[in-house]
């Protein structure tokens, strides 16, 4: 039987915002940023990204990197033991932007969900002021996860800050606001999709309601960037220059439609594959069992002496079956 399958599932392409990196550093560099703080780094793809800006010959090599991770994987660890001008803060987001020196650029890309994300901003527009507020990136603005929760820890958020009812092992497919069989995988998401208080972009989306001279790109591509930044701010038309011609892009979006369509099939078929190899396997081991069971050596047996001495099914039949070969 072959295992090459079990325990694995179809890496989630497009899942780091590294995929974006042509896009984030032209911003970096058009708000005039010597420090960013991303928040979410895990593995440290866009770290990495990052730390080769930072040491960038026109910024001297003296622009500073802050990744926030709570529980940092080994591959961040050693990322930041190789880079001392990496300062890696293990803390939650809402811990750490209330410690560290406010950036002029931050990523958010930690748990995707309102409560998380409207905190964080709080937290900032507390420890600076617009239009001197840093330049913001979030990502995860667009399907699924701008208007549907999702949790890494849901003990972190209070109960009566979510928008329902939390799924653990959700999966959801484009064009359903529920969950799906199949689809998508995430730890734990919201059982629907919409509605007040649901998903990263509404988080930023009420922000910028309550504010003048705030401005929001959507950049639909890679599971959605935004990018939030004051009108006034004195690098404002650089920004907008930057990412205008992306902002909300209809090409961009059917393209980004139709990827997130494909690859929430991917995992489908894949599950689906998963489950016939281990009712495959389940099978092969009933009929091992059987092979050693007495029931069924009587029937061979009989049916030995009923047709005359060709059996309508044998030990050697299933173990041919089986893949095991001759009899001995």
């Amino acid at each position: 039987m072959d295992t090459s399958l079990r325990g694995e599932e179809p890496a989630p392409w497009g899942s780091s915002l590294a995929n974006l990196a042509e896009l984030l550093i032209p911003l970096l560099d058009a708000a005039r940023a010597s420090s960013v703080a991303e928040v979410g780094a895990h593995a440290g793809d866009l770290t990495q990204e990052l730390l080769r800006w930072a040491s960038g010959a026109d910024r001297g090599g003296e622009a500073r990197v802050v990744a926030i991770e709570p529980e940092p994987p080994e591959a961040l660890r050693e990322l930041a033991a190789r880079h001392p001008e990496l300062e890696l803060v293990r803390g939650t987001s809402h811990e750490a932007l209330r410690e560290i020196e406010v950036p002029d650029a931050v990523i958010i890309d930690g748990d995707h969900n309102y409560f998380t994300v409207a905190e964080e901003l709080r937290i900032l527009d507390e420890r600076t002021s617009w239009p001197e507020g840093p330049l913001a990136m979030f990502h995860d603005v667009c399907w699924p996860l701008g208007r549907r929760d999702s949790y890494y820890a849901p003990e972190r958020v209070p109960e009566e800050h979510r928008p329902g009812p939390i799924v653990r092992g959700a999966r959801v497919m484009p064009g359903e606001p529920g969950l799906a069989a199949e689809g998508l995988p995430y730890p734990w998401a919201a059982e629907r999709e919409g509605g007040p208080r649901n998903g990263v972009l509404t988080a930023i989306e009420d922000f910028v309601a309550d504010r003048d001279g705030l401005r929001l790109a959507i950049v639909p591509a890679f599971f959605g960037l935004g990018v939030l930044w004051h009108v006034e701010a004195p690098w404002a038309e650089a920004v907008a220059d930057v990412v205008e011609p992306w902002d909300r892009n209809l090409i961009l979006g059917r393209l980004e439609a139709n990827r997130v369509f494909h690859l929430a099939e991917k995992q489908r078929q894949f599950s689906k594959l998963l489950h016939a190899h281990e009712r495959v396997e389940i099978h092969e081991g009933m009929l091992r069992v059987m092979l050693n069971s007495r029931a069924f050596a009587l029937g061979e047996w009989a049916s030995r002496l009923r047709r005359g001495g060709r059996p309508a099914f044998s030990r050697e039949h299933v173990r041919r079956a089986l893949g095991d070969g001759e009899s001995r």
